[in-house]
């Protein structure tokens, strides 16, 4: 056994120590693997106490959580991987690069872990989608995805309503040449994304003016609610455009390291980004507007994890506390029971056709 891969089981081990310490995993049979083989081949309930609603095998991770693991020389993607697998993750969605790998190797390695690949933020963003489409949808080929998106607008997209208007434009050619390879693309929002313009909310254009059957979208929670929107309004009136979800929370607090950006609803409030279930998002309420929970992935993200002082295996612990709220969530119709409640205000109209 290499000297790597015992040093990354003791982190991992570590980590989850550190967050059952914490009162955050429950009874753990310990964190090392046999290299190669994934944490499901003890069985899909290893180390998980099993009392939610969402589907575990609809459960992932966006990468860009666990960038800064990926991109060590302990770890890398293969203990990334090797973590994320033994968190009790089933997929994982690719956070805009492959960490040093081709796509083949990077769905190879995923393969090697029991990992699926949810979706890809594809390397080279919206650009590589106006660039170098066909590229964009071999390499999604050859992931075996379903879903392949853009994280957030070029930079040459202003947020008006023409600037969306165009884009939506856009997204429909991107939606279509992909829906010939198989494949579905979406959209993932940002804060800024919910811009009013002249009293319009600049999402709300991408919704109408895209084609329901050729463009899908990812809703980012927390970034909608720093949107100064409700992410429970905009699922129920539209829950079928919303196949992929970035489960991610926040903290309100006068000391927080963000600020909700000046151009949208209830600007200026400070926050911080928290693992799942640590902050003010009422995720069981959102997602009780679902028709059915078992149509949606719901990939986990904290995009501040890496840079965590005060929690120096943030990332690791973060993976382990989000993926147990997750999985013990429950849902009830009508009556939101997650921890907190939710900050969103207003709700955006006209969203799309059926």
């Amino acid at each position: 056994m290499s000297t790597d891969t015992l040093s990354r089981r003791g982190f991992i081990g570590a980590a989850a120590g550190t967050a059952a310490a914490a009162g955050a995993l429950g009874p753990l049979a310990g964190t090392g693997l046999t290299k190669g083989k994934p944490s499901h081949a003890q069985g899909p309930k290893h180390g998980h106490r099993h009392g939610g609603d969402l589907p575990h095998e609809n459960i992932g991770m966006q990468l860009w959580t666990v960038r800064g693991l990926a991109s060590t020389d302990n770890f890398g993607l293969e203990g990334t991987f090797e973590m994320l697998a033994d968190a009790g993750y089933a997929s994982v969605e690719v956070g805009g690069n492959y960490h040093g790998n081709t796509a083949s190797e990077f769905k190879a390695l995923a393969d090697q872990f029991g990992l699926g690949v949810a979706g890809s933020h594809v390397p080279g963003g919206h650009n590589a989608w106006r660039n170098n489409i066909e590229q964009v949808l071999d390499e999604a080929e050859t992931l075996g995805i379903k879903y392949a998106g853009v994280a957030i607008p070029a930079g040459d997209v202003p947020r008006t309503v023409d600037g969306f208007r165009a884009m939506a434009e856009e997204f429909n050619g991107f939606g279509e040449a992909a829906r010939a390879r198989g494949i579905k693309f979406y959209f993932h929002n940002h804060p800024d994304d919910f811009t009013i313009d002249n009293g319009t909310v600049i999402y709300d254009v991408l919704l109408e003016e895209t084609d329901p059957d050729l463009v899908w979208f990812e809703l980012d929670i927390a970034w909608i609610d720093a949107g100064g929107q409700s992410a429970y309004e905009y699922v129920k009136d539209n829950p079928w455009r919303y196949p992929l979800f970035h489960v991610k929370d926040l903290e309100y607090r006068d000391d927080g390291v963000r600020e909700t950006p000046g151009s949208v609803a209830n600007p200026g409030r400070r926050f911080n980004l928290t693992p799942v279930g640590k902050g003010d998002i009422d995720f069981a309420k959102i997602f009780s507007a679902l028709k059915n929970v078992k149509h949606h992935q719901y990939l986990v993200e904290e995009d501040d994890a890496p840079n965590d002082e005060r929690n120096p295996a943030g990332e690791s612990n973060t993976s382990w506390f989000s993926r147990k709220h997750l999985a013990e969530l429950e849902i009830k119709r009508g009556h939101g029971r997650g921890r907190g409640k939710g900050h969103g205000h207003g709700r955006g109209r006209g969203r799309g056709r059926r």
